[in-house]
């Protein structure tokens, strides 16, 4: 039977969306993509997008299967083998991402067809707080406590609260916000404009999304401190030198870069540091933020030259303590191979923060995860089950101490 004829139906009768997007997600789950594959799968996108245009009904359950297909090519180019550069593989790799980007546009094509009041500028200004945040105050745990009122005779400074406001405003842009806001933005702009860079917001979009079921399953307790009862066992040595410990773990000069570039990492804004597998950030990235960012880059060699002991033990800044001890834990973890720091995968997948994309590790090993919207630290097993069993969630610079010390 032909492709095309294997599009039909029983009785010559049209598939639905429903059954398309199941080949869709069938088509694209091999382990290997032939061309033919490839080509197979274009095909049911096309198929798609005429459905969708002719306004036949889209399923929330169709959608949501669309859009973990879109998550699953997302990864796979993300994470393709970076150590192959033969034709083919690129050949390959170039097709994966347009199916993403195409399957991308269709998602914000559902959205419009959805007909909701959007309000476009809303949208584009959380694109654009999300572009220029900074992970510089997610150490930083706000003060519950009521303010004290102002005296008649105090006169409060509006470049203070200016700086106050923008800061709570940028994190209340939460990954379910952002990935929203990234679709409505990107549906309003299908067929009216060729300066969209579908491609990045793709990116952007399906990263967000994956972000977002991940915390909601982390977050599925509760947003409160815990910790576990085993996690909370007494250790004989004292905290404060096994804290000690591993930053001197991070004395080396491989320890130095990571330092370096972890610290620029939470520093500099998310458009300009990008995502990435390995340790040290790229050379574009690093040139961009020398050319922007000069003064952070010049901080960041500052620190790495002390070292992560010097660090740890003198410095009074709580973001350059904290990747001290990130540091030390990546040269724990982070191993086998030559030049693990450049081509191995950040903390072997153990540990997600927003700017690493990597391989997770097999059921049943640690990991740590930083939730930047609530500003917590979590660790966790995947069980037999699939589901998370957390054993800590803490916020805050003791916090990531507490949830470091149980994690290695």
């Amino acid at each position: 039977m032909s492709e095309s004829s294997s599009e039909q139906g029983a009785n010559s009768k049209k598939r639905t969306v429903a059954q398309l997007v199941d080949r869709l997600r069938a088509k694209t789950s091999a382990e290997r993509l032939s061309l033919m594959a490839h080509l197979s799968a274009g095909r049911t996108l096309c198929r798609l997008r005429d459905a969708i245009a002719n306004g036949e009904e889209v399923s929330q359950k169709a959608a949501m299967a669309l859009l973990c297909c879109g998550i699953s090519l997302y990864r796979r180019h993300t994470l393709g083998d970076k150590e192959e550069d033969d034709e083919d593989t690129e050949e390959t790799n170039a097709l994966i991402k347009r199916s993403t980007v195409l399957i991308f546009v269709l998602l914000a094509a559902i959205e419009a067809s959805r007909g909701d009041r959007l309000d476009l500028d809303r949208a584009r200004e959380v694109v654009e707080a999300a572009n220029a945040a900074t992970l510089a105050n997610v150490l930083k745990v706000p003060n519950r406590r009521r303010k004290r009122k102002a005296t008649e005779d105090e006169v409060p400074d509006p470049e203070e609260a200016d700086a106050a406001e923008e800061w709570a405003r940028v994190l209340t842009v939460s990954s379910g916000e952002l990935t929203l806001s990234v679709l409505q933005f990107v549906s309003h702009s299908i067929g009216k404009s060729d300066a969209t860079d579908h491609e990045t917001l793709a990116d952007l979009f399906f990263r967000n999304s994956a972000a977002c079921m991940a915390h909601k399953m982390l977050l599925k307790g509760g947003d409160a401190d815990f910790v576990s009862l085993r996690a909370a066992a007494s250790n004989p040595i004292p905290r404060e030198k096994r804290l000690l410990a591993l930053a001197q773990a991070g004395e080396s000069e491989a320890g130095q870069q990571i330092l370096r570039d972890l610290l620029l990492s939470f520093l500099l804004p998310s458009s300009i540091v990008g995502v990435r597998r390995n340790l040290l950030m790229s050379r574009a990235a690093s040139t961009a933020a020398g050319v922007d960012h000069a003064d952070v880059v010049n901080t960041g060699h500052s620190v790495a030259m002390a070292g992560t002991e010097f660090i740890w033990q003198h410095s009074k800044d709580e973001m350059e303590r904290a990747c001290a001890l990130l540091t030390g834990v990546a040269i724990l973890t982070t191993r086998g191979g030559e030049d693990p720091i450049r081509k191995k995968d950040a903390f072997v997948g153990r540990v997600s923060l927003p700017f690493f994309e990597t391989t997770p590790p097999p059921p049943g090993v640690k990991r740590l995860a930083l939730i930047p919207d609530q500003r917590r630290w979590v660790l966790y097993k995947i069980g037999k089950d699939g589901a998370p069993n957390v054993q800590c969630n803490l916020r805050g610079f003791e916090g990531l101490c507490d949830c470091l010390l149980e994690f290695v």
